[in-house]
């Protein structure tokens, strides 16, 4: 086995298309780089100024009376122009480097705005605020540091900011990336036996070997992904490892950076493996990359398509392959709002290659693969 892994290894290394595809990836992480810079992601006072003019634009679906306590603006119409002027405050911090009074400030207006969810009205502008699961976010993220007095972050491309922003991207387009990689991955052996039938293996560690291979190159596309941040330590420091992100888990709760870069990693390993299976299984059943890597996106947006069917098949693995939507508990602000656990996802998806394997072994052993 190991001297067809090394012969595989040899061979994909030449490949162009795997040349191609870790070109792809450093030109996605420098990319990234330059949307962070030329976007000024981290920017307080102009993340503050967004947040000001999207108050105003909710204000303005009012008509313009007495905010004051006693005066005859609705309880929706007072809260928002409260929060109007949270804002202005917290962006009076920044620039005169107020960080406990900004922490303070930020504090109050998740929970001014907590309250302004339920007050009357508040359909007419909930387009122009954020919502309450993002809301929720911010709170947790912002008590948490008020409560461990870490030094408020502000520099998004040092290295370990830098990477969690960048796995939270990749989280959305992981799956679709793997499956367009791994479409082909046994198509030609497949239609063609005779390419295999010089090695001295079975045909069943032929696939083994083949699936294995691909999935050491995806390791390297993840080495890659750290290998091509590197150059940020030198430019913007290391940053803080332990620097909390809040996510969605079932409960709101933080995780510090390296814990979700864990998960998230865990996530695409799964899922690249999940891929790589469900990818020989079709290839067989199919003999067609593009009608495999049709049927893989299919399944991958029929529950985008039909959310209903999350709180129905919870346990569908497809549920759980946007892990950066599991994360940050996007799916709440569903009009059925789903509850997705991303332990359970880990849980569903490990589950599930277990199945795929069985799904290959019995292919292999009753020798459907050696006809096709």
């Amino acid at each position: 086995m190991w001297k067809i892994l090394k012969t595989f290894f040899i061979l994909e290394k030449s490949n162009k298309k795997n040349i191609f595809t870790c070109i792809a990836v450093a030109a996605f992480v420098f990319g990234m780089v330059l949307f962070v810079k030329t976007e000024d992601l981290g920017n307080g006072i102009k993340e503050q100024s967004i947040e000001y003019q999207s108050l105003s634009s909710a204000l303005n679906k009012f008509q313009n009376v007495d905010a004051s306590p006693k005066g005859r603006g609705s309880e929706l119409y007072k809260n928002l122009v409260l929060q109007q002027q949270l804002v202005a405050k917290q962006r009076m911090s920044i620039r005169m480097d107020l960080p406990e009074l900004f922490l303070d400030t930020a504090i109050d207006f998740a929970n001014l705005r907590a309250k302004a969810f339920e007050m009357d009205g508040f359909d007419k502008v909930a387009g122009n605020l954020p919502s309450k699961r993002e809301n929720q976010l911010d709170s947790i993220f912002y008590q948490y540091i008020k409560k461990t007095e870490i030094p408020l972050s502000t520099n998004p491309l040092s290295f370990f900011p830098f990477i969690a922003y960048l796995f939270s991207v990749l989280g959305s387009v992981w799956f679709v990336f793997i499956a367009i990689y791994s479409s082909g991955i046994m198509v030609e052996e497949f239609r063609h036996t005779s390419l295999i039938k010089g090695y001295p293996i079975s045909f069943d560690k032929y696939v083994i070997a083949k699936c294995i291979s691909s999935m050491l190159l995806v390791g390297v596309f993840l080495l890659e992904l750290f290998v091509c941040s590197l150059p940020l330590i030198y430019l913007d420091g290391l940053g803080n490892s332990s620097y909390p992100i809040a996510i969605f888990n079932g409960d709101f709760d933080v995780y510090p950076i390296y814990k979700y870069l864990g998960v998230s990693i865990l996530y695409m390993v799964l899922i690249s493996i999940f891929v790589i299976l469900l990818s020989v299984i079709l290839n067989v059943l199919l003999k067609n990359m593009y009608l495999t890597l049709f049927v893989q996106l299919l399944l991958y947006v029929f529950p985008m398509l039909f959310p209903g069917m999350m709180n129905l098949i919870p346990f569908n693995p497809f549920n759980y392959f946007n892990f950066s939507s599991v994360l940050n508990g996007q799916m709440l602000d569903l009009a059925k709002p789903v509850d997705l656990n991303s332990t359970y996802g880990l849980i569903y998806i490990g589950i599930s290659i277990v199945i795929l394997v069985v799904a290959v072994k019995l292919f292999l052993t009753t020798g459907k693969l050696k006809k096709v």
